[in-house]
């Protein structure tokens, strides 16, 4: 499906796997990083186009959101997000963490970012 917001961003979305019931902590806390991550698409990537997929495989849950935008230089150490001023991806990994799941970012300048979490179901 495809779905223009707001924000003039062509976002699509897909879902692989046989959809189950999540943990509503897990659930809520997959939720939260999905929408910070959006947030993140719509307020700083500059990015035309993002795509959020998600997979249900062997008891987990991994959410994919990528953009085409500007992108970013990654820090080394995940401590560092938040003296870089990004504090909605250090909270991310903080929420990720709390249900026992992982968060991985992936971005270069000029090459869009992609933000990959995954939890146990």
């Amino acid at each position: 499906s495809k779905v223009t917001l707001h924000s003039n961003i062509v976002s699509r979305g897909s879902l692989q796997g046989k959809e189950h019931h999540l943990r509503e902590e897990v659930a809520i806390a997959l939720f939260r990083i999905t929408q910070e991550a959006l947030r993140n698409v719509w307020r700083h990537s500059g990015a035309t186009a993002a795509d959020i997929a998600i997979e249900f495989t062997n008891g987990r849950a991994r959410i994919t959101v990528s953009d085409n935008g500007k992108g970013f230089q990654v820090p080394e150490k995940i401590s560092d997000l938040a003296r870089q001023d990004k504090l909605g991806l250090a909270g991310m990994y903080e929420r990720a963490q709390l249900i026992g799941g992982t968060l991985t970012v992936q971005s270069q300048p000029g090459k869009g970012t992609t933000i990959i979490v995954e939890a146990p179901g």
